[in-house]
């Protein structure tokens, strides 16, 4: 009996937690974490089936995050040239949530479990270039005080459509920050 009644409370928490979190888990993502001043990564996750990944251990210093994005096709792409929506980089402080516009497609990255960050906040950033051929995105940039950082990162694909709904939810809230609009 108590089995059952814990199987039912999981499967309702998990149907809350999918209301709630918008858009598709992005699973097989590379995140790169680099210390500043340094060519090889510190670290190195790809996300997985639940759009998810955790760096931890993390010693002080400055880092900067990467990502590599994989196209979206399908009903997460459809109408991408039919949105009322200006933004192509944003970041919404208080919510930890980065919002990004590339021709892969729309993502949100929430940031969760911050732990021995500076600010207890990433610092948005967005640069784009490649490395051997392969679109490179940094996201952010954080700094670690102390030892034993850690945070996760969860990456949604969104529908272009739910894309400029949350965009425009949030457009003018002041914890909301304008990185750079679409040319």
């Amino acid at each position: 009996m108590k089995t059952i009644l814990l199987s039912g409370l999981v499967g309702i928490l998990g149907i809350i937690g999918f209301l709630f979190s918008p858009g598709e888990p992005v699973p097989g993502a590379e995140i790169y974490i680099r210390q500043e001043g340094q060519n090889q990564p510190a670290a190195f996750m790809q996300t997985g089936d639940n759009g998810k990944a955790t760096f931890s251990h993390l010693t002080g210093g400055l880092y900067r995050i990467e990502i590599t994005l994989p196209q979206q096709s399908g009903k997460l792409m459809r109408g991408r040239d039919d949105i009322n929506c200006e933004l192509q980089v944003g970041y919404h402080n208080d919510k930890k949530q980065y919002f990004l516009r590339e021709a892969e497609g729309f993502f949100t990255i929430n940031y969760s479990k911050i732990k021995r960050l500076a600010n207890k906040n990433v610092t948005p950033v967005y640069n784009l270039f490649y490395d051997n051929n392969v679109k490179v995105v940094e996201i952010g940039k954080f700094e670690v005080s102390g030892n034993n950082a850690s945070f996760t990162l969860e990456m949604r694909a969104q529908k272009p459509k739910k894309f400029e709904k949350m965009v425009n939810k949030l457009k003018d809230d002041i914890e909301m920050v304008t990185i750079r609009n679409a040319p």
